[in-house]
């Protein structure tokens, strides 16, 4: 599904009429459709006087004024860079979903492609936030992404095929890291760049031990939000496909880099 500006009517947020197109679906879903096409009454209407969002490339912004504010700055970088967004795929889990897909952007004279996921964590009293998780060098800004506090008392259940990823990449074995993987795996790196299995290791060593700060796991597909053991206390989330022999197909890192 591709997105792009398209001077859309802001539509009506009192929630009686029916919602428009773009605005159906879980909120991760739409989110960038909405951003994208200037909706963002009807954006905020869905997201209550409550939400939060926390985000690479401007910080964190909760409640309605600050809220507000921080998706028009959204709609203005992503219209003054001429981008488009295509979904990939979402993930439903107990008490948060993640949407993956990319953002195609100007950056100076040229365009990048760069993968982004949006995590929604379902709280109390319909309580949402929201935690953008993407790259941030292409966009020439620095790193205000989601932050870690305590680890929490519950995460809710760890696939086992992500328990023992994790538990090789804190004894730093490579090769047990990489006997997680199906032979023909694939590993793709916060910029997009594709590695082979091999490459997780590398890819993580600075991060440290993972603790794990949430899961969202729909049987084949299991998103982590994760600590990457830095000063900053950054979370990144790593997204892990399944194969049919029960190994990694596939790893996904969003991290800011």
């Amino acid at each position: 599904m591709r997105h792009a500006a398209n001077n859309a009517p802001n539509g009506n947020g009192d929630g009686e009429e029916i919602a428009p197109s773009s605005l159906r679906g879980r909120l991760c879903e739409v989110f960038f459709s909405a951003v994208l096409s200037e909706m963002i009454d009807p954006l905020m209407h869905r997201l209550g006087d409550k939400a939060e969002l926390d985000d690479p490339v401007f910080g964190a912004a909760a409640k309605v004024e600050p809220l507000h504010a921080r998706l028009n700055d959204w709609k203005r970088f992503l219209l003054e860079r001429d981008a488009t967004y295509d979904r990939t795929i979402t993930i439903v889990g107990a008490d948060r979903d993640v949407t993956e897909g990319t953002i195609d952007l100007r950056t100076g004279e040229n365009h990048a492609t760069l993968p982004i996921a949006l995590l929604m964590e379902r709280r109390r009293e319909r309580e949402v936030a929201l935690r953008v998780y993407c790259a941030t060098s292409p966009l020439g800004a620095k790193p205000k992404g989601p932050t870690h506090g305590a680890p929490p008392e519950s995460t809710g259940t760890i696939p086992i095929v992500a328990a023992d990823f994790l538990a090789a990449l804190g004894k730093r074995d490579a090769e047990a890291v990489a006997a997680c993987f199906e032979q023909e795996s694939s590993v793709r790196d916060a910029l997009g760049a594709e590695h082979a299995r091999d490459a997780a290791a590398r890819l993580l060593a600075s991060s440290g031990p993972l603790v794990v700060y949430g899961v969202a796991d729909n049987g084949q597909v299991c998103a982590l939000e994760v600590s990457l053991g830095n000063e900053s206390k950054r979370l990144g989330l790593l997204v892990l496909a399944r194969g049919d022999s029960g190994l990694i197909r596939s790893l996904r890192i969003y991290s800011e880099t």
